[in-house]
């Protein structure tokens, strides 16, 4: 079974991040911007460039609206329109049949050609989303960009389940606040080592096949047993996960894995008066990084969701990360988007805020980098996820 200095050693790690003391509260930036969407390389044949760009235009000019007024704009503009909106719900909400189809949907993925975005044409799909989170990763964490280029990216990767493998359910999300009362915070159906609809569990099998720190368990059972990513070389999935006790010896963090999750950690993030402030709270820049909402269940989960250190001593530490080969990873990201969502939706203002730490110049106009999962967007076309492409709202 799992090795008590094997996850001790786990726990004690802190994320590879810099230390931030900027003062909280920034005001947001107000500033115009002409942008246009360059769709000269469109490389995922089940999307729709040029609606993105006639999208990214209107979204830029409603933000501009908005910088003006204070406002909500007054009309939305015409390529913003969605045909439907989806909700998107948590995972017990799905039904068994549901789940059964999201996961299908998932291993589909990891078959599916990856239409260049991987130099290795035999990786698959899924490997070719995690190449794009992997690549120049310090662009869009532990800064502005981080909140918005993840729900793009889940986005991205729901909308691959439905153009490329014909999933139709909700695209859900993993509420771990639900579980953090529990007193095995892996009591959680997430974990369920059912092969049909189960992530898998821990795993007893201990391997290294990375070197450095890049050891773990492999994930032997659930839907997706003995999967193996190709990223950054062809290994098997493992997680390390990090109990309680392990994660705060001797209370040394001042507080418990659970509470990083739980619902007052929830509800302080929700209580941001502003974007930066949120990002701050949630993404864990005013205290160890390990302790935020975000960054603890990385650390929870362990291996190759952990991502950072668990890289440490590999050519690839502070390089890049891998963290969406853990199909848990889109789950846990639904999560995050789904508390932004929340407090989007608190006051009118909150929708299109967007500021970042004291003295940098982010702005609604800013290139968010794709790494090729369709074209560059500006962090406009992000802010409002009922706006196309994106077309979908939660179920609380």
């Amino acid at each position: 079974m799992i090795s008590a200095q094997f996850l001790l050693t786990s726990a004690l790690l802190t994320l590879a991040l810099p230390t931030f003391s900027t003062p909280l509260s920034k005001p947001s930036v107000r500033a115009t911007c002409d942008y246009t969407v360059d769709i000269s390389n469109p490389l995922l044949p089940f999307l729709d460039y040029p609606a993105f760009r006639a999208a990214a235009s209107d979204a830029v000019a409603a933000l501009e609206e908005f910088s003006v007024t204070g406002r909500a704009p007054a009309k939305q503009g015409d390529a913003l329109t969605c045909d439907r909106i989806r909700v998107r719900k948590e995972w017990r909400q799905l039904t068994y049949d549901e789940k059964k189809a999201y996961i299908q949907a998932e291993k589909c993925l990891m078959k599916a050609p990856n239409y260049g975005l991987t130099a290795n044409e035999t990786f698959s799909l899924h490997d070719g989303l995690t190449g794009a989170h992997a690549q120049g990763f310090t662009r869009f964490h532990a800064g502005a960009k981080f909140l918005i280029f993840h729900r793009w990216f889940v986005w991205m990767h729901g909308n691959a389940l439905e153009k490329e493998c014909n999933y139709t359910g909700p695209v859900p999300y993993w509420d771990y606040t639900l579980d953090s009362e529990k007193e095995n915070p892996y009591d959680s159906p997430v974990f369920s080592t059912d092969p049909e609809i189960g992530f898998g569990d821990g795993g007893s099998v201990a391997i290294n096949e990375l070197g450095g720190r890049a050891g773990g368990y492999i994930v032997e059972n659930g839907a997706f047993a003995g999967y193996r990513p190709n990223l950054p070389e062809p290994h098997y999935l493992v997680r390390n996960f990090t109990p309680d006790a392990l994660y705060n010896p001797d209370n040394k963090y001042g507080v418990g894995l659970k509470n990083t999750y739980n619902k007052a950690a929830r509800d302080r993030v929700l209580s941001a008066t502003n974007f930066w402030d949120f990002e701050t709270m949630i993404d864990g820049l005013d205290e160890p990084a390990f302790r935020s909402v975000h960054n603890s269940v990385h650390f929870m989960i362990g291996g190759d969701a952990q991502s950072f250190n668990w890289l440490e001593g590999t050519p690839w530490n502070g390089r890049e990360v891998f963290g969406a080969n853990d199909p848990l990873f889109y789950l846990h990201h639904g999560n995050v988007d789904h508390v932004f969502w929340e407090w989007q939706n608190k006051a009118e203002f909150h929708q299109f805020d967007y500021s970042g730490r004291e003295g940098a110049s982010d702005s609604f106009c800013d290139a968010v980098p794709t790494n090729n999962m369709g074209p560059d967007i500006p962090v406009a076309l992000a802010l409002k996820t009922e706006w196309y492409p994106q077309c979908y709202t939660y179920e609380y």
